[in-house]
């Protein structure tokens, strides 16, 4: 006959009320905070909070260039409080360095929207690739994120309200080669987010994640027909497109987003080709790109 085994077990839920954060002043002026804010799509997160109303924190690498974006929004929302930090987020102190520098500046518990958008991708074959290029891109994608998240999570779960959206990638469902530190570090944020929104489930705090594949930037050396096509197709995005409908998803409550109509037929067939097609169109991408 088995012993009985008795096991007390307790698990704390997310959504309690944290003691630290229970003096918190609710009457503190919402920010919202985005990483790689100064271009690129962090740039269209910036301007689609302020026209929400958010009071914006523009974090990326370079000082002068986030100083630039917050001299521009300023001009734009004169309202609003816009604070520009440059910082590199891809060493391993960085998400508690910016944590306290936020709350030093604001106060504890003001960040109400945490957008963990700053990446980085270098296209090339992976026995190419150095150890810091690697290195830069696991820890920006995944430690950054994950450590913001912690840092950041614990106020808003005890108010009782917040947005989290960590940007991955439609590589995150697809073995792309020639990225595969990047594919692999946006599956890791995929895993991530769906597993930290069931952790923060019925708390007030909205986690999500958008998969996005091409957006319409000129990193893309297109002519404008294929742009066309691609953006009639849904293969390819407008920058300003693609913020509003992340934030419209997270603020609206959705788990995850993946935009493009060939996005999604892709997305279902490809798991059913056999790897010996997969390979002939892995080949064929090599030739074309002409990645080394």
């Amino acid at each position: 006959m088995r012993p009985e085994i008795n096991i007390n077990v307790r698990v704390e839920p997310y959504f309690a009320i944290y003691d630290k954060y229970s003096n918190m002043n609710s009457n503190l002026k919402k920010y919202a905070l985005v990483t790689g804010g100064s271009s690129g799509m962090g740039l269209e997160y910036v301007k689609s909070l302020a026209r929400r109303g958010y009071n914006v924190i523009i974090v990326a690498l370079f000082q002068n260039e986030t100083d630039a974006v917050k001299e521009e929004m300023a001009k734009l929302y004169p309202e609003l409080d816009f604070i520009s930090i440059g910082m590199d987020l891809s060493t391993m102190e960085a998400p508690s360095l910016l944590y306290e520098q936020v709350r030093d500046k604001i106060g504890e518990g003001a960040v109400e929207v945490l957008v963990n958008n700053a990446g980085v991708i270098n296209p090339m074959h992976f026995r190419n690739m150095t150890g810091a290029q690697i290195s830069r891109i696991i820890m920006l994608h995944n430690h950054t994120t994950a450590m913001l998240c912690h840092y950041f999570l614990p106020a808003m779960l005890a108010a009782k309200k917040g947005y989290i959206l960590n940007i991955s990638s439609l590589a995150a469902w697809f073995a792309f080669p020639f990225i595969t530190t990047y594919a692999s570090t946006k599956a890791f944020t995929k895993v991530f987010t769906r597993a930290l929104r069931t952790e923060c489930a019925g708390s007030g705090v909205k986690v999500a994640s958008i998969y996005f594949g091409a957006v319409d930037t000129p990193l893309y050396n297109l002519s404008k027909g294929k742009r066309k096509l691609a953006r009639a197709l849904g293969v390819m995005i407008t920058p300003q497109k693609a913020s509003e409908r992340a934030l419209r998803m997270l603020f609206g409550g959705f788990t995850g987003w993946m935009p493009g109509l060939i996005n999604k037929i892709a997305y279902v067939v490809t798991p059913l080709l056999r790897p010996c097609i997969v390979a002939q169109i892995d080949k064929a991408v090599t030739k074309h790109w002409n990645f080394k």
